[in-house]
Formats: C-alpha cells, structure tokens, sequence
C-alpha cells in the first residue's frame, strides 16, 4: 500500500449560514442583547459563545448551517502532491484551471443568490488542508480535483483518488478576515 497525501496551502475563503433550532435563535439573540450587540456582530465575538453555552453552538468554527469554503485562487497558493513520504509534484492553483489541466478537475457551480439569513465570511492564510489516503498503487490521472464556481470565483473544494474520498486533516491557518452580514 502506499500513502497518498495532498496539501493545500495559501488563502481560504469560507461563507457560512448561521441556521439553528428556534430556541437557540431566541436564546442567541437574548445573549448578544446582553452584550448590546446585533446577533451578526455577537457571532464574531468569542465571548458570546462562552455566555451562550449551548454545546451545539460552542464557537464560530463549529457555527451549525450550511458551509461553502476552499483554496482560493490566488498567487498566494500551493499545491502539493506527496506520495510515500517524497513529494512528486507541486503546483499552483492555476495550473488547475488552465485550458489542458494537468489534472481531472470536476467543475461545480454554486447558486449566486444568497437565501435570507445571517451569513459569516472568513479568509484564512496558511496551511489549509491535507488529504490522505492509503492505495494499492499510485497513477496521476486518478486524482480528481473538485473546484467550486461561485460568482466568477473559483475554490479549490475537494480531492478524491479513483473515486474515494481522502480523510481530512486538520488545518494550520490564522484567520484574517471575518465580516457577518444578514440577507433580507
């Protein structure tokens, strides 16, 4: 067997819909008003969690709701491909999405239109994500990259080997951008 792992580092970008019970909602919104604060201001604020204390709600980066995030393409990024330990390739993201891709890249386009509801945006810088997987043997043409299209922007989403997903490490990343916003 041998050990597959694909790192992503650079930018990230992720934009997430706060969706809760009503009565988190409404314990939500009694929380931040004890702050004086909006319900999309408390939720950038790591203190409204810890006086919220509701553990399906414990911190914005386990924010319930529907989440789109990945690699943005900016010249910020890279991407590398290690097999057994020795790294084989490495490569920027617009080599992704260049007229012959080196790679099986899977095109996704997401819904411009926001639904009503409190959003969060956040960018993040550094390592980003690593994938892995164990195969029986390795052929580059077996990789496929999944890239989200939301609004001319590209996010480098997922990765999968002959179909199967890869397990997901953690990442390194310090954010440094946050904006929360309601949709009407």
């Amino acid at each position: 067997m041998h050990n597959l792992k694909i790192n992503f580092h650079g930018e990230s970008w992720t934009l997430k819909k706060f969706e809760c019970t009503a009565d988190e909602y409404e314990k939500c919104i009694e929380v931040a008003a004890k702050m004086n604060l909006t319900l999309k201001a408390a939720l950038l604020n790591p203190f409204f969690y810890y006086n919220l204390k509701i553990p399906t709600i414990p911190s914005l980066g386990n924010l319930p709701g529907k989440k789109i995030t990945g690699l943005l393409n900016t010249p910020k990024n890279q991407i590398e491909i290690i097999l057994d330990g020795k790294r084989i390739s490495k490569f920027h993201f617009n080599d992704l999405i260049l007229l012959f891709p080196l790679y099986d890249v899977e095109r996704i386009a997401i819904q411009d239109e926001l639904n009503p509801g409190i959003y969060v945006e956040q960018k993040d810088i550094g390592f980003i994500k690593s994938y892995e997987i164990n195969i029986p043997n390795f052929n580059p043409e077996d990789i496929q990259f999944k890239l989200l299209e939301l609004k001319n922007k590209y996010l480098l989403h997922n990765v999968s080997y002959q179909g199967l997903p890869f397990k997901a490490k953690n990442k390194e990343t310090m954010i440094n951008y946050q904006n929360s916003f309601e949709v009407l």
